[in-house]
């Protein structure tokens, strides 16, 4: 304890004198450590809002969901276990204004909820004005009533009592619907409108073929410790009592899987973000301590002179480095106790649950555990180099220290360990060990490649130096200095390639999900879609739409509900997919009948069925799903459609462009069988895309035929646009962490060379180098290092880019060179403007003297 005293009182005395280049290291350490503790604090907080409202999201124990009208008897089986149960219907339609009273349009797609008495089984609406469910919804003068999304109400212009119209029914406008308990438990691709069950049939759109999704929702009561393991044997009950029905029933665990799935997913992407910023934090924290140690050479050689042993000196500077850099980590750990409640209440209005207002402790600590491994792993190699070099080394030449070599095995005993839970860190802030671990390989194959680039140019340096002649005294100077044994070219060129190349990855990989979600859009996508067109109504559709002037083109085909049961015998969940093909392996999907191939389709494997075919039904499957799915020609899928079950076998194959817009469809099967199911038709229609034709054209349609449902397209990819700039939004605050990172690299590598830049400016000096051949000298090194760390960045950074798009988010690689060249020329400006830096500083000094 004396000599840990004494160490701490020769610490505290010598860290009056300033703290000097450690403030780099501070302001590293803490922007990661924020980070990575702000992500798992905002995750757990969400996640801890979802876990606490599952049964809410869900509206219920239990959710069991068809395309097809329930039966009664599952009710009724239901209520005698002991289950409470409501019934809800959802569906497409269109939502009709008056005249003159809608700001730009008279009707909107809307997602119609239809609910009964019993609705919500749990939790509560948030209605204004206030009331009761039932009240809300009560008739007046025999006209039913509907609650409506805020932003349907603000779009149309709307007020309360207004009369509406959807399908052959009127409505009154009785408030706005400004919360669901279970709103994130469907996906809604448009504003939601709450009406009676009743109403609903009232409404005329219950037609054979709608395209409805039936909910039965049960409640159980008792104990809340006992209702999950009671709702998985009612579950199991349900499914022994009515066997093969292709029910989806979901309970507590699957509320809402979009929202978990999509917090998850944010969260990895920003926590790798986090990791990336503290790894690149790690390379300021081990310059910055060189730098720092550098300045306090003489203090060791004087220590070591007056007969300080090594242990003590190892106190002395390894008690003040901990102080530093537990004040960097303690204040990224602070701002991630207050950052995340903060962003929980920017969050608020979109998400459906309620965050707690204290952030959990164990992701920051986490953090905060990160920070210090970080640290640890980039003080121990500098500080033993330092306390090993002898006192003659430090008087004579500081510059030599550098080249001592440590092997003393308590090196490695801090450092493997070190590296061993840093790596199980990585496993768990990433929640997947094939995700961290090819997370670390990409990290250590880029520092070797930049390690590799910057000994390229050092060796490339000194061939050309070789070959210069005397008469080049400035370039000499120049290649001369960046070639040096001490140069510190390849730590420059992987403190700046890190930072660019992280850049350069974000920049490629924003670029390339913009080019899907906007500038790949075909330009001849159709105008509209139209669905839930009743057979009788076909011929009158056709009719209408060829009537309007702006319409140029009109494609059909027959539509249905269908849902996999099995594939090749091995029951849909149990299906080894891929995970960019398991979705369809869940839920409904459209499909179709055809005879002959729809327009566009292109045959990968088999062959197409005889127009005229009349036997077993066929399949004609999606290619993408099928090497998914592992599925050939000749495979057997079991479907179900309208509550039965059938076996189709795969006839061929179809190579599918989704992207086109087009009328497709993953599923076609062959006419006979199916042909007599009830089904409905949908249809596209190309315009030539004058905007008050288009909504003139439908105008036309709706009006005539109130029971079809017209998307706009326009409309559809405005909201993908905006989900663009979201995820830019998302993007471009990661490139900031990343961008802020690799500055503070920066600046700590220029620090740890600044004694030995005065030191060559005082030399060149002497021998009569004049200011602007000093600042020239410098400008060819940065540029050199400059355009070595950019190139490098570039390939490491397109590679990293295409790795992420292509095997991560699952789209076609496209390049946005326009944005890496404006990174390269920013390096180039950038190291220019430190080359006039260093010069203009490194000068001060002299020119003072020389006053």
């Amino acid at each position: 304890m004396t000599r840990w005293r004494l160490a701490a009182r020769l610490a505290w005395r010598d860290l009056r004198g300033g703290i000097g280049g450690m403030r780099v290291v501070l302001a590293c350490l803490a922007l990661g450590v924020a980070t990575i503790g702000t992500v798992g604090s905002l995750r757990d907080m969400i996640r801890d809002g979802i876990a606490g409202e599952q049964r809410t999201l869900l509206g219920g124990d239990l959710s069991i969901e068809s395309s097809d009208p329930l039966p009664p008897e599952l009710a009724d089986f239901a209520t005698a276990h002991g289950a409470r149960v409501s019934h809800v219907a959802r569906m497409r339609s269109m939502l009709y204004a008056p005249r003159g009273a809608g700001r730009e349009d008279s009707r909107m797609l809307v997602e119609l909820s239809a609910v009964d008495d019993a609705y919500p089984l749990v939790g509560t609406l948030a209605i204004t004005p206030q009331a009761p469910l039932d009240r809300a919804l009560a008739p007046d003068n025999g006209i039913p009533a509907l609650l409506a999304d805020p932003l349907v109400i603000d779009r149309l212009g709307l007020t309360t009592g207004t009369i509406l119209r959807i399908g052959t029914a009127r409505f009154r406008l009785a408030g706005s619907l400004d919360r669901t308990p279970d709103g994130a438990a469907t996906v809604m691709l448009a504003p939601t409108v709450m009406i009676t069950r009743s109403a609903l049939d009232q409404a005329g759109l219950m037609q054979p073929g709608a395209l409805v999704t039936h909910a039965l929702r049960l409640a159980l009561g008792g104990r809340a410790t006992d209702r999950p393991a009671r709702a998985h044997a009612l579950a199991a009950a349900i499914a022994a009592r009515f066997p093969d029905q292709g029910w989806h029933i979901r309970g507590e665990a699957d509320a809402a899987p979009a929202l978990t799935r999509t917090v998850d997913q944010m969260a990895r992407f920003l926590s790798l973000i986090g990791l990336s910023a503290l790894l690149l934090g790690g390379l300021g924290v081990s310059t910055g301590v060189t730098s720092w140690l550098d300045g306090r050479g003489r203090t060791i050689a004087i220590l070591r002179c007056l007969g300080a042993p090594g242990p003590l000196i190892r106190r002395i500077f390894g008690l003040q480095i901990a102080a530093l850099c537990g004040l960097g980590i303690a204040a990224g750990m602070v701002t991630a106790l207050l950052l995340p409640p903060l962003a929980a209440r920017m969050l608020g209005g979109l998400l459906p649950i309620e965050t707690h207002a204290m952030p959990p402790l164990p992701p920051v600590l986490t953090a905060g555990l990160f920070g210090v491994l970080v640290a640890l792993l980039s003080v121990v190699l500098p500080l033993a180099r330092a306390c090993a070099t002898s006192p003659a080394s430090l008087f004579r030449d500081q510059a030599r220290r550098g080249s001592v070599h440590i092997r003393s095995p308590r090196v490695g005993a801090v450092l493997i360990p070190c590296v061993i839970l840093a790596g199980a860190l990585t496993v768990q802030l990433a929640d997947s060990l094939p995700f961290a671990a090819g997370f670390l390989a990409v990290v250590l194959t880029a520092v070797a490649i930049l390690v590799l680039a910057g000994t390229i140019l050092r060796q490339g340096v000194s061939v050309l130096l070789a070959r210069l002649d005397t008469a080049r005294g400035v370039p000499r100077l120049a290649l001369a200095l960046l070639a040096h044994r001490q140069a510190n070219a390849t730590h420059m060129v992987t403190a700046l390639g890190a930072g660019l190349s992280a850049m350069a990855a974000i920049l490629l990989t924003e670029g390339a999900m913009m080019a899907q979600l906007r500038d790949q859009m075909p330009h001849d996508a159709p105008a509209f879609y139209f669905i839930d067109i009743q057979p009788g109504d076909l011929a009158r559709f056709d009719t209408l739409a060829r009537a309007q002037p702006s319409v140029r083109a009109v494609q059909q085909l027959p539509s249905m509900r269908t849902r996999v049961v099995a594939v090749n015998g091995v029951p849909a969940e149990q299906v080894d997919a891929t995970p960019q093909t398991r979705w369809a392996l869940h839920g409904d999907h459209g499909l179709t009948v055809a005879g002959t191939p729809p327009p566009g389709t292109k045959l990968a494997e088999g062959t197409w069925w005889p127009s005229d075919y009349s036997g077993p039904p066929l399949l004609s499957l999606d290619a993408g799903l099928a090497q998914g799915w592992g599925v050939h020609v000749g495979s057997t899928v079991r479907l179900n459609v309208l509550g039965r079950a059938i076996d189709v076998r795969v006839a061929n194959l179809r190579t599918v462009a989704w992207r086109s817009l087009q009328l497709n469809f993953a599923f076609v099967a062959s006419p006979g069988l199916l042909s007599h199911a009830p089904h409905t038709f949908v249809a596209t229609l190309a315009t030539d895309g004058r905007a008050d034709q288009d909504a003139a054209t439908l105008a036309a349609i709706t009006d005539a035929l109130p029971g079809v449902t017209g998307i706009r397209v326009a409309d559809v990819l405005a909201r993908l646009a905006a989900l663009a700039g979201q995820i830019a939004t998302a993007l471009s605050v990661a490139a900031s962490i990343i961008l802020a990172s690799g500055a503070l690299v920066l600046a700590a590598t220029l620090a740890a060379g600044w004694r030995q830049r005065v030191a060559n400016a005082a030399i060149l000096q002497a021998v009569g180098a004049g200011p602007r051949q000093i600042r020239t000298i410098w400008l060819i090194e940065f540029t050199l290092l400059g355009l070595t760390a950019g190139l490098s960045a570039i390939l490491l950074g397109s590679t990293a880019a295409w790795l992420v798009t292509r095997r991560i988010l699952h789209l076609p690689w496209t390049a946005d060179w326009t944005a890496v060249g404006s990174m390269m020329a920013g390096t180039l400006v950038t190291t220019t403007l430190c080359a006039m830096l260093v010069w203009h500083r490194a000068l001060q000094p002299l020119q003072g003297r020389t006053r």
